[in-house]
C-alpha cells in the first residue's frame, strides 16, 4: 500500500526519538530495475513504513508499509517490497514508525538494458570478526550494484551470532549512506529457515534466478545443502533453457565442485546435477566458497578424457569459469589441492570483484586486510582501483578475463567422455589371489565402448586387455584401465595397486 505525504525533507528534519529500527539491508529477489527490498529488525514502536523517492527530484515521497514480518531467532524482521521504481535511478529513503525515524539511507536500482557495472561475490564470514567486518568495510568502498553472499555468514544459527552479523552488514553502506542490495545464498551454517527468513527469498528452497537488463545478465542463486537434483536441478535445467539468449549467466552456492582444500569432499552428486546443465547452456562464471581458500580456474567443461583431472577439463572457448572459495571472515585454510586446469590459488582474506560489460567480465581478488588505507572507488572509474586498494598479483594476471564467445552453436557433450572409472580389488593385500573388479558410473551402455586394462602398470592402449568380467590376481601387480572407444581412448587411466604378502606375516 502506497499513501503520499507533503515532503519527505519534513521528515528528515524532524526531532523523534532515538531510531528503534537497526539491521537494515537491502534485498534483490525479483526485478532489480524496478524493485527492491527494504529489510531491517524492529525493536519498538508501531506502523512503520519506508518513505522513499528519488534523489534531487523534488518529488513527493511514497510510504510503503510492511509485506513480510518474520520473528526468527529471537529478532523481529520486517520487509518492504518496494516496486514501480524507475531503472538505473538514485532513490532515498527512511523508515518511520510510531516511535522513531532510521538515518537517510540511498540504493541504485539496476539498468534496464545492456550495462556496465560491478557484483562483489564471496562468502565464508561465519566467525573472524575483524576480517568480516574489513571485507564489508570493501563493499562500501568498491560501490558494486549488488553482492552476491555465498553462505556460511554465521557459525552458528544464534539470535547473538545473527544479530552481530547483521550489525556487521551494516559497514557495506557508505558513509554517506549508500547501501548496496545482497543477493544471498545458503551455506551449511545456516539453519534451514534462516536465509528465508532474513532476506525475505522467494521461497525455502533458496534457489531462485534474478535477471539484469532484460537478458544481459542472469544470476543464479542455487542451495548445494539441499538435493541438488529433484525439483532444484529440474527447475535449473528449465531456467537455464528458456534463458539461452542471455547474454551472461552467473551462478553462486555455497559448496564447491571440486574443492581446492585436501580436507573437503568432492561434490560428485552436485556435479552430476548440474555440471553438464552448466556447460550445455553456457555458465559463464561459477563464484563457490565453504573451503576458505582463494582460487580460480581456468575455462573448464565436464569431461573424463585424457587431460582431465576430477571430472573437468579445459575449455578456454567453450568452458565455465570457477573461483571462491570463500575468505570473507572465516578461518584460513592451506588452498592444498589445485587441478590440472586451476589458473591461481591462495590463502587469504578477500571478496571478489567482479565487472560486467557487454563485451567481458573480470574477476579480481581483493585482499581486504588492510582496506582501512584504502581510498574509495571514484565513480567516474568505477572499474580502476583506488589509492590503497591491494589487488592479487598472481602468477596468472590480476584478473580472470572471460570474453563474449558469439557463436551461435554450442559443442555437446559425448556422454562416454563423462563416465567415471573406478578399480577395485576384493582385498588389496592378499595371500593367494584377489579379485579385481573394473566399474563405469553410469554404466558403459554403447556396444562400442570397452574398457582396455595392463596388469604391469604400464598405460593401457587400444591394444590392451580387454575386460570381460572381474578377473583375479595371483602376484603384486599394478593394475591401470581405460575406457575406449574404435581405438581412441575415452578417459584418463585409473590404477590400483594390488600387494601379495606372508600368510605368516
Amino acid at each position: 500500500m502506497k499513501l503520499r505525504i507533503t515532503l519527505f525533507s519534513s521528515i528528515l528534519l524532524a526531532t523523534l526519538a532515538e531510531a528503534k529500527t537497526e539491521k537494515y539491508r537491502l534485498i534483490w529477489n525479483g526485478s532489480p530495475e524496478s524493485s527492491i527490498t527494504v529489510g531491517w529488525c524492529q525493536i519498538s514502536g508501531s506502523d512503520a513504513k519506508v518513505f522513499y523517492r528519488r534523489v534531487d527530484s523534488g518529488d513527493k515521497s511514497s510510504a510503503h508499509k510492511i509485506d513480510r514480518q518474520t520473528t526468527h531467532l529471537d529478532l523481529n524482521h520486517c520487509f518492504a517490497r518496494l516496486s514501480g521504481l524507475e531503472a538505473n535511478t538514485l532513490y532515498e529513503f527512511i523508515i518511520k514508525d510510531s516511535d522513531s525515524q532510521s538515518a537517510r539511507f540511498t540504493f541504485l536500482t539496476a539498468p534496464a538494458k545492456e550495462a556496465s557495472f560491478s557484483v562483489v561475490a564471496g562468502g565464508d564470514s561465519r566467525n573472524h570478526r575483524k576480517a568480516r567486518q574489513r571485507a564489508n568495510r570493501a563493499v562500501a568502498k568498491i560501490r558494486p550494484l549488488f553482492v552476491c553472499f555465498g553462505g556460511d555468514m554465521i557459525n552458528k544459527p544464534t539470535p547473538k551470532e545473527w544479530a552481530e552479523w547483521l550489525d556487521d552488514w551494516q559497514l557495506t553502506t557508505s558513509k554517506a549512506g549508500h547501501m548496496t542490495p545482497i543477493i544471498a545464498a545458503r551455506g551449511n551454517h545456516e539453519g534451514p529457515n534462516d536465509i528465508h527468513s532474513i532476506f525475505d527469498t522467494p521461497h525455502s528452497g533458496d534457489y531462485y534466478a534474478v535477471d539484469f537488463g532484460a537478458g544481459f545478465l542472469r544470476v543464479y542463486t542455487l542451495n548445494s545443502n539441499i538435493v541438488r537434483a529433484g525439483k532444484q536441478g529440474e527447475w535449473l535445467t528449465q531456467d537455464l533453457a528458456a534463458h539461452v539468449e542471455t547474454k551472461w549467466k552467473l551462478a553462486h552456492y555455497h559448496h564447491p565442485f571440486r574443492p581446492h582444500q585436501s580436507n573437503k569432499a568432492e561434490q560428485n552428486a552436485q556435479y552430476n546435477a548440474w555440471a553438464s546443465a552448466f556447460f550445455k547452456y553456457g555458465m559463464n562464471l561459477a563464484i563457490e566458497c565453504d573451503s576458505h581458500v582463494v582460487k580460480r580456474t581456468w575455462p573448464v567443461r565436464p569431461s573424463n578424457e585424457p587431460g582431465s583431472d576430477q571430472g573437468f577439463i579445459r575449455d578456454d572457448e567453450f568452458g565455465t569459469t570457477f573461483i571462491g572459495e570463500g575468505c570473507w571472515g572465516a578461518p584460513l585454510r592451506p588452498a592444498d589441492d589445485p587441478k590440472e586446469w586451476t589458473r591461481d590459488h591462495g590463502s587469504f582474506n578477500q571478496v571478489n570483484w567482479i565487472c560486467v560489460t557487454p563485451r567481458w567480465i573480470s574477476a579480481r581478488s581483493v585482499m581486504v586486510d588492510s582496506i582501512e588505507k584504502s581510498a574509495a572507488i571514484d565513480p567516474k572509474f568505477p572499474f580502476e582501483s583506488p589509492r590503497g586498494m591491494k589487488i592479487w598479483e598472481p602468477e596468472n594476471g590480476h584478473s580472470a578475463w572471460i570474453f563474449l564467445n558469439d557463436k551461435e552453436e554450442r559443442p555437446t557433450i559425448d556422454p562416454a567422455t563423462l563416465t567415471r572409472l573406478t578399480i577395485t580389488a576384493a582385498h588389496p593385500e592378499f595371500t593367494e589371489s584377489t579379485t579385481v573388479r573394473l566399474v563405469a558410473n553410469p554404466e558403459i551402455s554403447s556396444e562400442n565402448l570397452e574398457f582396455r586394462y595392463t596388469t604391469d602398470g604400464s598405460q593401457p592402449t587400444a591394444k590392451s586387455t580387454l575386460y570381460k568380467a572381474p578377473f583375479n590376481v595371483t602376484e603384486t601387480a599394478t593394475i591401470r584401465a581405460a575406457i575406449f572407444r574404435t581405438g581412441k581412448a575415452l578417459s584418463t587411466a585409473k590404477s590400483i595397486t594390488v600387494t601379495k604378502i606372508d600368510a605368516a606375516r
